[in-house]
């Protein structure tokens, strides 16, 4: 086991990786020992190259967000802990109309990486003038969110996952599995505030 964290502390750098890091701080509950190794990933590519390996050395691996669905034993966890920081959200495609009264956006679609706060993705929708009202008391990550929530998983018109065997693919919301998939984003439809008419 030893000889499997330390090629990962080589891969990354000390800088990255800590060794012994306490969970309860990253967690919502405040609960849970130490990690092996504990990783902040900043970017999908950090998590991609991440599990990769992990999966490679066959180690242990528990990945979150803002840590608020997950408890984890005051016995610590004997492998490797991701925490999902990405954070981009960004306008893929706008559909709108012109009348009378100018321009105006329906409807929008919105890539959102899997670590953004549920909290960050209401403020950007809002300012955006796009509809978030079914998830502004949302508490966590939106990836986390992704396999429990039924109004999300309908807005998704595809998600971005690691499946089993390692490869990145998109998928639809309806076989999105805890157990298969990782996610890294998902593109959402929605609607604008306020729709012009014809």
């Amino acid at each position: 086991m030893e000889t499997k964290l330390k090629l990962i502390l080589d891969a990354f750098g000390k800088e990255k990786v800590r060794v012994g890091e306490e969970i309860a701080p990253h967690t919502s509950l405040k609960l849970g020992g130490y990690a092996k190794l504990f990783f902040v990933a900043l970017t999908q590519h950090e998590i991609i190259k991440m599990v990769e390996m992990v999966r490679m050395l066959k180690l242990p691996l528990i990945i979150f967000g803002t840590g608020s669905k997950i408890m984890v034993s005051d016995n610590g966890f004997d492998g490797v802990v991701i925490k999902n920081r990405t954070k981009k959200i960004s306008v893929v495609g706008v559909k709108g109309k012109v009348s009378k009264s100018g321009i105006g956006v329906e409807e929008a679609l919105v890539e959102v990486e899997s670590g953004v706060s549920t909290k960050n993705l209401v403020e950007f929708l809002k300012k955006q003038n796009l509809l978030s009202d079914d998830i502004v008391n949302l508490p966590g990550s939106f990836g986390g969110n992704l396999f429990i929530n039924a109004n999300l998983q309908k807005r998704c018109k595809n998600i971005k996952v690691i499946n089993q065997d390692g490869e990145i693919e998109q998928i639809e919301a309806g076989v999105l599995s805890l157990r298969k998939h990782i996610v890294l984003s998902a593109v959402l439809k929605l609607y604008a505030k306020r729709r012009i008419s014809a």
